[in-house]
């Protein structure tokens, strides 16, 4: 199965600002988003699938995909996954207004995973104090990475002339 992201390569619409500029283009959202990214991830899913069917990650991981109960289990995809819980919502509205992955945006999610390895690494082979710093670098590095993320998405519906506004509604488990 290839990765939901390399479907979107072939879009022909880019992202109306990058993960890196997200910040300076929003800069409210994106503390909003960094301090409540469990919240911003909720609102996001809750705008995204309204009255429809709850599938978790909206169906990227074909382990879950049948219908379940909104509440509580949004709640526990977010609290335990926040990072597949986040790019979910992200790759639903590059699918639905066609937007093709930015390589700078592809990078600095990269760099965000590799910090973590590294610091899975650094628990195993360093000592506990190099491994905690390790850690928490690698934990703000992702909480910076993901905030910048849910503001670039939230800036596209807010910018997209396609969106007018509104978040694209969930049909179905993603292909």
């Amino acid at each position: 199965m290839p990765h939901a992201l390399e479907q979107c390569k072939a879009n022909p619409n880019e992202w109306n600002t990058s993960m890196l500029k997200a910040p300076c283009n929003d800069p409210a959202y994106c503390c909003f988003s960094c301090f409540c990214a469990p919240c911003v991830t909720y609102m996001h899913r809750n705008e995204i699938i309204a009255d429809g069917p709850y599938i978790c990650c909206l169906g990227m991981c074909p382990c879950c995909t049948m219908e379940l109960p909104k509440i509580p289990c949004l709640c526990c995809e977010i609290c335990c996954c926040i990072g597949l819980a986040a790019s979910a919502n992200r790759i639903h509205v590059m699918n639905a207004f066609s937007i093709k992955p930015d390589p700078c945006d592809e990078y600095i999610i990269c760099c965000s995973n590799i910090m973590q390895c590294l610091a899975i690494c650094a628990r195993i082979f360093c000592d506990p104090e190099i491994a905690d710093v390790m850690e928490n670098i690698a934990d703000i590095l992702f909480c910076i990475v993901l905030s910048c993320m849910q503001t670039q998405t939230n800036y596209e519906i807010k910018n997209n002339p396609r969106a007018h506004g509104e978040w694209p509604k969930f049909q179905g488990a993603m292909r």
